[in-house]
């Protein structure tokens, strides 16, 4: 099982380095793990999926360790909506794009278990087609609206103890006391401040000097406002 998860890794950072590196691998497998020794009961799920990089990695540390709750995959497979008014110009409408098919092989190569795969844009897909309850959450969508929508529709579903994972959170050269969005992404935090009301509900935490991700560990739920989006291209 560890062989295979290593021999994942490896192909993944060679041949998905934009959005899988070594740093992110190892933040996603200590978050998860955590949530799995705690025994949090729920679904695991991922949105952005792009090429199902960081999906396979979920099943393959969820497998390391046992664990059998299924995986749920969210992406428009047209790539990145056009960018909003709260983000960069820096990832183009279209970026990303990708296929269905592209992460099932993937998991086949690897002898995975499929994830549930939702394609079609988050406005279309996940207000309806969230898990019930949600154990641990990678948001990748790298758009504000995109975030927004998808951290509004988890909350109410997440299990006591559940764990949000936001990439394209920080900016990796902020002051150890004050996190700065990532000038790539930066409608990521955006979307967090206003969700949470407060930086402080999102911790920066980094194994790698050139990216940080956003973790959200979830105790008494918030409350939040769940306006919906109207936009028709989230992805």
């Amino acid at each position: 099982m560890h062989d295979r998860r290593g021999a994942l890794q490896e192909y993944l950072l060679r041949t998905q380095p934009r959005t899988v590196d070594r740093g992110r691998m190892t933040i996603v497998e200590r978050e998860l793990v955590g949530v799995v020794r705690a025994g949090v009961a729920g679904a695991v799920v991922e949105f952005g999926c792009y090429r199902g990089g960081m999906t396979a990695w979920l099943r393959a540390v969820l497998d390391s360790v046992g664990a059998d709750p299924p995986v749920h995959a969210y992406d428009s497979f047209r790539g990145l909506p056009a960018p909003g008014r709260h983000d960069s110009a820096y990832l183009a409408e279209g970026e990303f794009a990708a296929s269905v098919g592209e992460v099932v092989t993937l998991h086949e190569r690897f002898g995975l278990r499929r994830p549930h795969v939702h394609a079609g844009w988050f406005a279309h897909t996940v207000p309806e087609q969230l898990p019930a309850r949600i154990a641990f959450a990678y948001l990748d969508g790298d758009r504000y609206e995109s975030t927004l929508l998808c951290l509004r529709a988890c909350l109410p579903r997440l299990a006591p103890g559940a764990v949000l994972v936001f990439d394209d959170y920080a900016d990796p050269a902020s002051p150890p006391d004050r996190a700065v969005a990532q000038p790539k992404a930066p409608g990521v935090m955006k979307a967090c401040e206003e969700v949470f009301g407060t930086p402080l509900a999102v911790s920066v935490v980094s194994a790698d000097p050139t990216w940080t991700l956003g973790v959200y560990r979830h105790a008494i739920p918030p409350t939040v406002s769940t306006a919906a989006v109207t936009s028709e291209t989230v992805r």
